[in-house]
């Protein structure tokens, strides 16, 4: 159950970060934690103290709750732009590789 539980808070930290556009260097330097900490949490080989999450939801433009609600109902199209600005190309091609395989199967 823990295992479930830090993977899917890294999982979710890692799409606030992407949403924000941030790198896990400019995350790590607006909560003062180190990129290595930040990598760790993504990779769920880590957890975080319960002080600073507030830190961590600061910098990431999103109240504390937000960091566990690991489902949204957000628009999927804005929310598929925001994540695609801060993609690079191969991650850009790869992306449209598989969208192109997903909608071929219809």
């Amino acid at each position: 159950m823990e295992s479930n539980f830090k993977k899917s808070f890294g999982t979710r930290v890692r799409y606030l970060r992407k949403l924000a556009g941030l790198s896990q260097e400019q995350l790590a330097e607006l909560t003062g934690l180190s990129t290595k900490t930040i990598s760790y949490i993504e990779n769920s080989k880590n957890t975080l103290s319960f002080y600073k999450l507030p830190l961590l939801a600061k910098a990431l433009n999103v109240p504390v709750y937000k960091l566990f609600v690991f489902t949204d109902s957000d628009n999927n199209k804005e929310v598929l732009e925001s994540l695609l600005k801060s993609a690079t190309d191969k991650e850009i091609n790869a992306i449209t590789d598989i969208v192109k395989t997903v909608l071929a199967i219809k």
